[in-house]
Parts: structure tokens; C-alpha cells; sequence
């Protein structure tokens, strides 16, 4: 795939590559994981929450999922956005990667993760395209919105898991329209971010097929991760 920096082998069989994939003027950082026999798979790239908030692709959640996932068979990728992490990033001298966040988070600038986001599903195709049947996106939180926005605009996606997904009155979603790819939505019972008004009246933006769930959770799926890779695997394995 791209130029391999470290390798470990988490069992057996199940492998992590750290890779570094071109961005701009410099590269984003993410991890593998896959099963070392594997030869025909479905990849998952894994889109982490908002920098502010615990957004790494070390997050509970997406950590989690992206070993769970690939044990079950499937070849994930998570990745960190620019300036997060060891990824790179450009800015205007004075400004921190944490303001530049701030502000794509207030003005909803959410081109400024949706480049990087097909920066790496591209690299993923290139790389692996006579390996993979088909590429699924997960998002968690901020990363949910952008997965169903990216899915927007590449119809090759075959599947979104929009985890924590942000229903709040400050967003719009009738985009959502056109996202034709299955999706699947978990959210906490107890999520700070879910607010039934909004739900009800955006759920009606979201085209089928589609599915709602609702774990006895908050936002975080703290201890949680293991029923939360369940009910995403099983969503995965039956599209």
C-alpha cells in the first residue's frame, strides 16, 4: 500500500501496518488492520470524532472497531485528520491545529475533512482495488457526518455506519437525500447530541435502506465498544 513505518502483530493472524498516505504538502497518519491470510475482503475506513473532542483514530470507538472488524474478517483503516496526531498540516503562522478545529467545527466547514477523507479512500482504491469487493465507511460523531457527506458525493460506497451521529438543530440534513448506500445509525439513549425534534423531523431526509439503533448508552460507548462492534458487524454481514 503506502510505505510501511511499523508492523505488529496483534495474534496469530491479525497484523497492524502503521501508513503514511500523501496529503498536500505533506501526509496523513493511519493504521491497517487485517487478517495475514486474508485475499478477497471489504474494507472499512474509520473516520474519527471532532479533535475537540477526543477525535483521534485512538478513540475508544474507533479503535475498538477497527480491531473488532478486522478480526470478523474485514480489512479496516483508521486515520487521523490533518494535525491531529502525527498527520500534517499547513497553517498560517500563530495558529494551532486546535483553533483551525475550532473553526471548521463553528463555521461547519466540513470540506476541511471531507478532502482528506477522500485523499485516503482514493489511496485505499488504488492500493488494493484487485483485493477489495467493496469499501464501507464508519463514522463516529463528527466523523459520522462526514462519512454520510462523502457518501454523498461517491456513489462506490457501499455502506455508512453513522455512529453518534450529531442531531442537533445547528446542522441541516437534507443532503441526506442523496446518500442511496445503506446506512446504519446507532446513538445512545442517553446522547447529549440526540435531540428527538430534530430526529423526527430529519429522519425523514434519509433514504432507505436504512436503520436506527438505540443502545442503552451517552454519547461515548465507554465499555460499551464490544455490543456496539456486534451490532455493527452484523449490519456489515447482512447488506
Amino acid at each position: 500500500m503506502s510505505t510501511k513505518h511499523f508492523i505488529k502483530v496483534i495474534n496469530k493472524r491479525l497484523t497492524l501496518e502503521q501508513v503514511w498516505i500523501p496529503f498536500r504538502r505533506g501526509s496523513l497518519e493511519g493504521w491497517l488492520s487485517y487478517d495475514e491470510g486474508w485475499t478477497l475482503c471489504d474494507g472499512v475506513i474509520l473516520l474519527p470524532p471532532h479533535p475537540h473532542f477526543a477525535g483521534s483514530m485512538d478513540n475508544n470507538v474507533i479503535k475498538s472497531l477497527a480491531i473488532f472488524l478486522s478480526e470478523a474478517g474485514f480489512l479496516t483503516l483508521r486515520f487521523n485528520y490533518p494535525g491531529v496526531g502525527a498527520s500534517s498540516i499547513d497553517l498560517p503562522k500563530g495558529i494551532s491545529s486546535l483553533e483551525y478545529w475550532n473553526t471548521v467545527e463553528e463555521k461547519q466547514l466540513f470540506e476541511e475533512a471531507i478532502q482528506p477523507t477522500l485523499v485516503v479512500l482514493t489511496h485505499l482504491n488504488q492500493s488494493l482495488e484487485s483485493k477489495l469487493k467493496s469499501i464501507h465507511l464508519l463514522g463516529y460523531s463528527f466523523g459520522a457526518m462526514v462519512a454520510l457527506r462523502v457518501a454523498e458525493r461517491v456513489s462506490s460506497i457501499s455502506s455508512v455506519t453513522a455512529i453518534s451521529l450529531p442531531w442537533i438543530s445547528r446542522y441541516q440534513y437534507d443532503f441526506l437525500k442523496n446518500v442511496f448506500c445503506p446506512k446504519l445509525f446507532i446513538n445512545g439513549k442517553r446522547d447529549f447530541t440526540f435531540v428527538p425534534t430534530v430526529y423526527n423531523e430529519a429522519w425523514q431526509w434519509v433514504t432507505e435502506p436504512k436503520k436506527m439503533k438505540s443502545l442503552d448508552s451517552d454519547h461515548f460507548f465507554r465499555k460499551q465498544e464490544e455490543e456496539l462492534g456486534k451490532e455493527v458487524l452484523s449490519f456489515l454481514l447482512n447488506l
